[in-house]
């Protein structure tokens, strides 16, 4: 299996950055954004199985992404084997 990364927040600060770094190393990545091809939603839960069937990992940019209810389900749900998280300390 090829790998395939999930980046939450692809289009923005962090996301994008991270999915060029993936990118540049010739990892697959999926964009997970509103306008990202399938689009990824928070507030939609029917957008979150088109976003990580097939994904072998996922990145999420930022915590509160956690809270959403579902979210850590989702994220297991898929065929992912692992899972990265970016948060701020203080």
């Amino acid at each position: 299996m090829s790998e395939l990364v999930l980046v939450t927040g692809g289009t923005g600060k962090t996301g994008r950055r991270v999915a060029q770094r993936l990118a540049d190393r010739g990892v697959g990545v999926r964009i997970g954004s509103r306008c990202g091809t399938p689009p990824f939603d928070w507030t939609d839960p029917t957008t979150w199985p088109a976003a990580v069937v097939g994904a072998t990992s996922v990145y999420l940019t930022y915590q509160p992404d956690l809270a959403v209810p579902g979210a850590a389900e989702a994220s297991r749900s898929s065929t992912s084997r692992t899972s990265a998280t970016l948060r701020w300390r203080p």
